[in-house]
Protein backbone atom coordinates (compact mmCIF):
# COMPACT_ATOMS: atom_id res chain seq x y z
CA UNK A 1 0.00 0.00 0.00
CA UNK A 2 1.56 3.83 -0.90
CA UNK A 3 1.79 5.98 1.71
CA UNK A 4 0.38 9.57 1.88
CA UNK A 5 4.18 10.82 0.62
CA UNK A 6 4.23 8.58 -2.48
CA UNK A 7 0.80 9.18 -3.79
CA UNK A 8 1.33 13.12 -3.53
CA UNK A 9 4.55 12.77 -5.33
CA UNK A 10 2.67 10.80 -8.11
CA UNK A 11 0.17 13.09 -7.68
CA UNK A 12 2.79 16.18 -8.01
CA UNK A 13 4.65 14.36 -11.20
CA UNK A 14 1.37 13.90 -13.00
CA UNK A 15 0.14 17.74 -12.00
CA UNK A 16 3.70 19.02 -13.74
CA UNK A 17 3.50 16.61 -16.93
CA UNK A 18 -0.59 18.58 -17.16
CA UNK A 19 1.23 21.52 -17.21
CA UNK A 20 3.94 20.88 -19.51
CA UNK A 21 1.41 19.96 -22.27
CA UNK A 22 -0.40 23.25 -21.29
CA UNK A 23 2.55 25.28 -22.01
CA UNK A 24 2.93 23.17 -25.18
CA UNK A 25 -0.40 24.01 -25.90
CA UNK A 26 -0.26 27.72 -25.36
CA UNK A 27 3.02 28.06 -27.20
CA UNK A 28 1.58 26.14 -30.54
CA UNK A 29 -1.43 28.26 -29.92
CA UNK A 30 0.42 31.40 -30.20
CA UNK A 31 2.41 30.10 -33.30
CA UNK A 32 -0.59 29.51 -35.23
CA UNK A 33 -2.19 32.85 -34.24
CA UNK A 34 0.47 34.57 -34.66
CA UNK A 35 3.14 33.67 -37.23
CA UNK A 36 1.91 33.26 -40.80
CA UNK A 37 4.42 31.07 -42.18
CA UNK A 38 3.67 28.29 -39.18
CA UNK A 39 0.15 28.08 -40.51
CA UNK A 40 1.61 27.76 -44.12
CA UNK A 41 3.82 24.40 -42.77
CA UNK A 42 0.49 23.34 -40.92
CA UNK A 43 -1.49 23.44 -44.48
CA UNK A 44 1.71 21.60 -46.42
CA UNK A 45 1.40 19.02 -43.97
CA UNK A 46 -2.15 18.49 -44.30
CA UNK A 47 -1.62 18.41 -48.16
CA UNK A 48 1.13 15.52 -47.74
CA UNK A 49 -0.91 13.66 -45.30
CA UNK A 50 -3.96 13.77 -48.24
CA UNK A 51 -1.13 13.07 -51.28
CA UNK A 52 0.38 10.13 -48.30
CA UNK A 53 -3.37 8.54 -47.84
CA UNK A 54 -3.85 9.25 -51.84
CA UNK A 55 -0.39 7.30 -53.02
CA UNK A 56 -0.87 4.85 -49.80
CA UNK A 57 3.14 5.55 -49.67
CA UNK A 58 4.65 2.99 -47.13
CA UNK A 59 5.67 3.42 -43.58
CA UNK A 60 9.86 4.55 -44.11
CA UNK A 61 8.15 7.18 -46.32
CA UNK A 62 5.35 8.12 -44.20
CA UNK A 63 8.49 8.46 -41.33
CA UNK A 64 10.75 10.42 -43.76
CA UNK A 65 7.88 12.88 -44.94
CA UNK A 66 6.55 13.34 -41.19
CA UNK A 67 9.89 14.18 -40.16
CA UNK A 68 10.95 16.53 -42.61
CA UNK A 69 7.98 18.48 -41.67
CA UNK A 70 7.85 18.36 -38.20
CA UNK A 71 11.22 19.50 -38.12
CA UNK A 72 10.05 22.76 -40.53
CA UNK A 73 7.26 23.01 -37.45
CA UNK A 74 10.31 23.02 -34.91
CA UNK A 75 12.49 25.16 -36.60
CA UNK A 76 9.85 27.56 -36.77
CA UNK A 77 8.43 27.63 -33.15
CA UNK A 78 12.43 28.36 -32.70
CA UNK A 79 12.37 30.93 -34.18
CA UNK A 80 9.71 32.46 -33.23
CA UNK A 81 11.43 32.25 -30.03
CA UNK A 82 14.51 34.16 -30.92
CA UNK A 83 12.34 36.94 -32.41
CA UNK A 84 10.13 36.98 -29.24
CA UNK A 85 13.61 37.07 -27.39
CA UNK A 86 15.03 39.37 -29.24
CA UNK A 87 12.25 41.86 -29.32
CA UNK A 88 11.95 41.67 -25.04
CA UNK A 89 15.23 42.43 -25.00
CA UNK A 90 15.42 45.77 -27.48
CA UNK A 91 12.60 47.43 -29.81
CA UNK A 92 15.46 49.64 -31.26
CA UNK A 93 17.54 48.67 -34.08
CA UNK A 94 20.21 46.83 -33.06
CA UNK A 95 22.53 44.90 -35.46
CA UNK A 96 23.04 41.69 -33.38
CA UNK A 97 19.48 42.11 -33.12
CA UNK A 98 19.62 41.76 -36.72
CA UNK A 99 21.45 39.13 -36.74
CA UNK A 100 19.96 36.47 -34.27
CA UNK A 101 16.54 37.09 -36.61
CA UNK A 102 17.65 36.89 -39.56
CA UNK A 103 19.79 33.49 -38.68
CA UNK A 104 16.28 32.21 -37.15
CA UNK A 105 14.97 33.28 -40.37
CA UNK A 106 17.62 31.48 -42.38
CA UNK A 107 17.15 28.20 -40.22
CA UNK A 108 13.45 28.24 -40.96
CA UNK A 109 14.41 28.67 -45.05
CA UNK A 110 17.08 25.65 -44.93
CA UNK A 111 15.02 23.44 -43.03
CA UNK A 112 11.97 24.27 -45.47
CA UNK A 113 13.82 23.90 -48.59
CA UNK A 114 15.57 20.45 -47.26
CA UNK A 115 11.68 19.50 -46.36
CA UNK A 116 10.40 20.83 -49.98
CA UNK A 117 13.31 18.37 -51.39
CA UNK A 118 12.57 15.57 -49.40
CA UNK A 119 8.89 15.13 -50.27
CA UNK A 120 9.47 15.50 -53.93
CA UNK A 121 11.37 12.62 -53.89
CA UNK A 122 8.97 11.04 -52.01
CA UNK A 123 5.71 12.59 -54.45
CA UNK A 124 7.99 12.83 -57.64
CA UNK A 125 7.58 8.99 -58.52
CA UNK A 126 3.97 8.50 -57.98
CA UNK A 127 2.81 11.51 -59.67
CA UNK A 128 5.16 9.94 -62.75
CA UNK A 129 3.38 6.68 -62.20
CA UNK A 130 0.12 8.28 -61.92
CA UNK A 131 0.73 10.41 -65.13
CA UNK A 132 2.03 7.26 -67.27
CA UNK A 133 -0.73 5.26 -66.28
CA UNK A 134 -3.56 8.30 -67.46
CA UNK A 135 -1.73 8.43 -70.59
Amino acid sequence: MKDSKEVKKEVSLFRNLLNKCKYTLQGLKYCFENESSFLIVALCCCIIIVLGIAFDIDFLEWVISFGSMGLIMVVEVLNTAIEATVDMVTKEYNEYAKIAKDCGSAATGIMSVLATVVNMVIFIPYFIKLFLDIF
